[in-house]
Formats: C-alpha cells, structure tokens, sequence
C-alpha cells in the first residue's frame, strides 16, 4: 500500500518495513515529519523500520534533521543512495545530516544496495549495527 504525503511516498514493502522516497526538491521540515508522524500513528502499534530511498534529489530543514527518527516506534533507518558517481558526496551531506539528530542517529545506516539495506533492516537491531561516533569522527 501506497500512502501520498505532501512531500514523500511512503510504501509498506513488508510487515515492519517501509520505504520513504522524497519528492524531487522537497524541503523535509518540522511540519513534514508531523506529517509522517501522524500517519504512523495512525498505521502502526508494533515498532517499524524505514528504508530512505534517496533517490531524489531533496533537502531537510535545521527541525527537520533534529527531528527525523524521533518517533517512538521507529526502529531503524536505512539510507539508500544508488546512484555511485553522486553516492560519495550524498553519503557525506546524510551524515552530517545525520549528526545533527544528536541521540537520534544510532539507529542509522547508509547502503548502496537495496537488498542489503532490506536484510539489515529485517534483522533485529543488534549492538554491531549501532553507528556510535568516534571521538574527531565528524
């Protein structure tokens, strides 16, 4: 099933897992993750992990990148960036995104390929899979 937010596509591509794709040029702010807020409180009672699909070509706003990954039933994130020319600036633009969130990026992890990003977020969330900085790492 498909779900059509102002700024995304949301689809369920399995019972715990959903995937995330940004609308080209989308500005992800705090009003957009209230937005997928209220749709996994209305979807979900049981924790879920999210593949985000980057695809697109989108931005997040300074609330948006605090914010994402706050929901309490949200699991884990993966990042899913194909295309190689553009992966290794893309990977290095989520991560400093991904600092921002503070406590929220543990749970994080960036892929290159989608069947491993689906098993890894299948699996459940073990110690190696915790992204803990080190100290000078960002």
């Amino acid at each position: 099933m498909k779900h059509q937010l102002s700024f995304c596509e949301i689809e369920q591509i399995s019972e715990n897992i959903f995937e995330k794709i940004p609308k080209e040029d989308a500005v992800v702010d705090k009003n957009c993750l209230e937005e997928s807020w209220t749709l996994w409180d209305k979807l979900r009672v049981e924790p879920f992990s999210l593949l985000l699909n980057c695809k697109n070509q989108y931005r997040y706003s300074y609330e948006g990148s605090r914010d994402l990954g706050k929901h309490s039933l949200l699991q884990k994130i993966a990042i899913l960036c194909n295309d190689e020319d553009y992966e290794s600036k893309r990977q290095l633009q989520l991560m400093l995104q991904i600092k921002k969130m503070s406590a929220h990026y543990w749970n994080h992890k960036i892929f290159s390929d989608r069947k491993k990003a689906i098993k890894w977020l299948s699996k459940p969330l073990s110690i190696d899979d915790l992204l803990i900085p080190q100290p000078g790492a960002f």
